[in-house]
């Protein structure tokens, strides 16, 4: 009998010891949670509606891929073949775009900011409500543009608005190189890049920014 009962007990102990790290959750509090899914992951896992997002967490669809997530009162969706990286910031949330297309809403109380190519960061402006898209086109180039509100973008800390309705497409140039002169739009932003102004989100895109974020989410 007591041999028996110290197989039962090695038994249990080498069961809460492999269980145990698989179901261990970061101490801190989530930064937020995924409200739909479509051929997405969360790390390395395939993500659900209610996923809880970590600081650290990196987010990621496929090429026919989607995800939305939500921050508080502020929102994200990710489009197809997209990588984020996101983290605790003092305001909110800060969340890196690696490559691919983000449609965001930020709301006063829980900002979410947006970075990309080391040197750009976007925000709304001031204490407002503002949303906005944001994608990656290559390797020293970005487009953003707002459907309501004003941001502000920063590249290598120089900020430039983006009003309501308006977009950009942005050349990001080494820190070493000269601005070069405007010719036509284009115009050179104090060392900030190159920016030509393009078709501001067509009304379709702010009509489906809407209906996502006023979609219920499954609990």
């Amino acid at each position: 009998m007591f041999r028996l009962r110290q197989l039962f007990a090695i038994v249990f102990i080498a069961g809460v010891l492999v269980v145990t790290p698989l179901h261990a959750r970061p101490s801190s509090p989530p930064l937020g949670i995924v409200t739909g899914a479509q051929r997405s992951l969360v790390g390395q896992v395939a993500a659900m509606d209610g996923t809880s997002l970590y600081d650290g967490d990196t987010v990621a669809t496929e090429s026919v891929g989607a995800m939305r997530l939500r921050f508080g009162g502020s929102q994200m969706v990710l489009g197809g073949d997209t990588m984020v990286t996101l983290n605790k910031s003092a305001a909110g949330v800060s969340a890196t775009l690696v490559h691919g297309t983000v449609r965001f809403a930020s709301v006063p109380g829980s900002i979410l900011e947006l970075h990309t190519l080391k040197v750009v960061v976007v925000r709304a402006k001031g204490d407002k409500p503002a949303t906005g898209q944001l994608s990656v086109v290559g390797p020293n180039e970005f487009s953003v543009g707002s459907t309501k509100g004003d941001l502000v973008v920063s590249v290598n800390g120089n900020e430039r608005e983006v009003n309501e309705s308006t977009a950009y497409r942005v050349t990001v140039e080494d820190a070493d190189a000269g601005a070069a002169p405007g010719i036509g739009t284009l115009a050179a932003g104090r060392s900030a890049g190159l920016w030509i102004a393009i078709a501001a989100v067509a009304a379709g895109t702010t009509i489906a920014l809407i209906l996502a974020f006023m979609s219920p989410s499954k609990p």
